[in-house]
Formats: C-alpha cells, sequence, structure tokens
C-alpha cells in the first residue's frame, strides 16, 4: 500500500478484530436470481463491490437457481470474466432453494467453512436459505421485500447505492460484527 493510500486510512480500518474467535472472512457469495433493480448506478456498485472483493484477495462466488445457460452471460456482462471463482446454478443441485444446496456447494467449491464466508441475499426465503446453510447474511433488498423483518441479518440496505455502499472492507467489519454478536449471544 502506498503512502498516500495509507494516510487517508485509519488504523481500526486496517487492524484484526480483537476477538481472537472471530473467523477472518474469505469468501463472498452472491445470490443472482433477483435482477438488479436497478438504475445503472446501482449495477455500477454491484460492480464495484464485486471488483473490491477481488482485489481485496476476497473470493467471490454466486448462486442461481436458473440455468447455467442463462446465468453465465448475465455475469459476464455485468461482472466481466475471472472474477467469480464459483458459480452454482440450477443445473448443478438435485434440491434447489429454499433447501441450502446451493450454499453447500459453493462453499464446498470455495473450499471454505460458513464461518468464513458471507452470503448477499435479496429476499426473504433466500435470507433464510443463507442463514441455514450458517453464512452470515448481508440482505439488499428489492422492492416487494423492503418491509419484512430480517432478524440475524449481518446488515439491510435497500439498494447497493447507498451512503455506506458495500466494499470488501465493509464487508469483513460486518461479518466480524456479526460474529461477535453472535458469540455475546451464546455466552
Amino acid at each position: 500500500m502506498d503512502t498516500i493510500s495509507r494516510s487517508r486510512s485509519f488504523w481500526w480500518d486496517r487492524a484484526r478484530c480483537a476477538h481472537d474467535d472471530v473467523p477472518v472472512l474469505e469468501a463472498v457469495i452472491f445470490d443472482f436470481d433477483t435482477p438488479l433493480e436497478a438504475t445503472e448506478r446501482d449495477a455500477h456498485m454491484f460492480r464495484d463491490l464485486i471488483w473490491s472483493l477481488h482485489c481485496g484477495d476476497v473470493r467471490v462466488g454466486i448462486t442461481a437457481a436458473s440455468s447455467r445457460d442463462r446465468v453465465e452471460p448475465l455475469v459476464r456482462d455485468l461482472i466481466g470474466d475471472g472474477v467469480v471463482e464459483v458459480m452454482i446454478t440450477g443445473d448443478d443441485v438435485a434440491r434447489p432453494k429454499p433447501d441450502p444446496e446451493m450454499y453447500h456447494r459453493a462453499l464446498h467449491e470455495l473450499g471454505v467453512g460458513p464461518e468464513s464466508a458471507m452470503a448477499v441475499e435479496h429476499s426473504k426465503a433466500g435470507f433464510h436459505t443463507a442463514r441455514s446453510a450458517g453464512l452470515a447474511t448481508i440482505v439488499v433488498t428489492t422492492l416487494g421485500a423492503r418491509n419484512v423483518d430480517y432478524v440475524g441479518a449481518a446488515a439491510v440496505m435497500h439498494r447497493y447505492d447507498c451512503a455506506q455502499p458495500l466494499s470488501a472492507q465493509r464487508c469483513r467489519r460486518l461479518h466480524e460484527q456479526w460474529w461477535i454478536g453472535r458469540s455475546r449471544l451464546s455466552a
């Protein structure tokens, strides 16, 4: 990191959490079933998030109930090639969502446990699917899912384009906070 970049961040943005038992975020798995309701700005913020994760050494996976033939071109058009490491579609599983098989398969192919990953979902059913797989989950709501209670979510956002957009750094912080809160509840 160069001097200019380092001077624009604070030590707590670079520091590891004080809780030694909090797992490190290694992967983020996105639900790609709900199209980005989107303004071009939301799509741009989503791409920025994906690249922030990729450049921040956080692996990226995608799950989608649709067929691979339908999802791959959408991912390629929106994100590009070589960034998404794992893509699990309806073609790859026997039991689609709401069964957590997609997430279990994505975790297996990424080589990480649920404690080291986070999901980004867009619906109540998707949120419960990710949670049943043991994942800390960020919900970016769609218009139809805004008045739903997402108890236990790491964060709930109404758009990707917001005052505090998601980035690799913010995902790491939300992941840590979620695990710290979870450990306090079980203590």
